[in-house]
């Protein structure tokens, strides 16, 4: 995968990936990609498709994009963006060589907000606003 944009938000969202496949996990830590901004140099070569919506393994939008080999999550595709995990990225643009890629990556991708916090399974006490739903376009919860 290549990418020479900025990653334009990040954000933990919290809606209850339990019930998910293969997820099982409290909340998402997400980058959010625009799609145009984005290419996969191998195309879909070994991504598996499932869609929720419809219980099926296809590529019909949205849906879950995993790993064929190991089927680990990848990412979220939507019609106009991707959600992108970032602890899946390594970083081949030098921070190896500092010997800080890995935290380094991190600080790229830390999260700006919380999303869905009404519909959280556990309290994050770590002073980053909470919405309700979306950011700017419900409300803020208070931790």
């Amino acid at each position: 995968m290549s990418n020479t944009a900025i990653v334009p938000d990040v954000k933990f969202c919290m809606i209850s990936l339990t019930n998910e496949p293969s997820l099982g996990a409290p909340f998402q830590w997400a980058a959010i990609f625009h799609k145009s901004d984005m290419t996969f140099t191998h195309g879909t070569q070994g991504l598996n498709f499932y869609n929720s919506a419809e219980k099926q393994h296809a590529h019909h939008l949205p849906c879950k994009v995993s790993c064929s080999y190991c089927h680990s999550p990848i990412m979220d595709e939507g019609r106009n963006v991707i959600l992108l995990f970032p602890s899946l990225i390594e970083s081949k643009s030098g921070l190896e060589e500092e010997g800080q890629g890995g935290r380094n990556v991190r600080k790229i991708f830390e999260p700006s907000c919380h999303i869905f916090y009404s519909q959280r399974v556990v309290d994050v006490r770590d002073g980053k606003p909470k919405w309700a739903g979306m950011n700017d376009s419900s409300d803020l919860i208070h931790e």
